[in-house]
């Protein structure tokens, strides 16, 4: 299933951290932020925050909403693949983005799997 995520790249030496916002088709984020990891094994990544939909336009609109709202503040010398558009946030912004993307996430959910949802509360 499609997906937004926001992730955390970080380097040892020298020290380096900064977001990413991105999309994929694939069901985990991890599988399209591993080309990272295995081109620079130097870089640690994590997905901090996703939110899945059935449509990968949507998914795309949520990262562009997010790149608009928080641009490029940061350029990085290595050139990885599917990094450009980078940002390095304070640690309120940052957890503020993680509630946010977790929040939207759960709407979604709600929207796509209201049987499932109601299920839940019923048991």
């Amino acid at each position: 299933m499609p997906k937004m995520y926001f992730a955390e790249l970080k380097r040892k030496e020298p020290f380096e951290k900064f977001e990413k916002f991105g999309h994929t088709s694939k069901n985990d984020a991890m599988i399209r932020l591993n080309r990272i990891i295995e081109e620079h094994p130097e870089f640690e990544v994590r997905v901090l925050a996703a939110v899945y939909h059935h449509s990968v336009e949507f998914c795309q609109g949520v990262e562009e909403a997010y790149k608009e709202m928080y641009p490029k503040n940061f350029w990085l010398e290595e050139k990885i693949s599917g990094v450009t558009e980078i940002v390095k946030l304070d640690t309120a912004t940052r957890n503020k983005i993680i509630r946010n993307l977790r929040n939207l996430n759960e709407k979604t959910k709600k929207a796509l799997f209201p049987n499932e949802n109601s299920a839940r509360s019923s048991s």
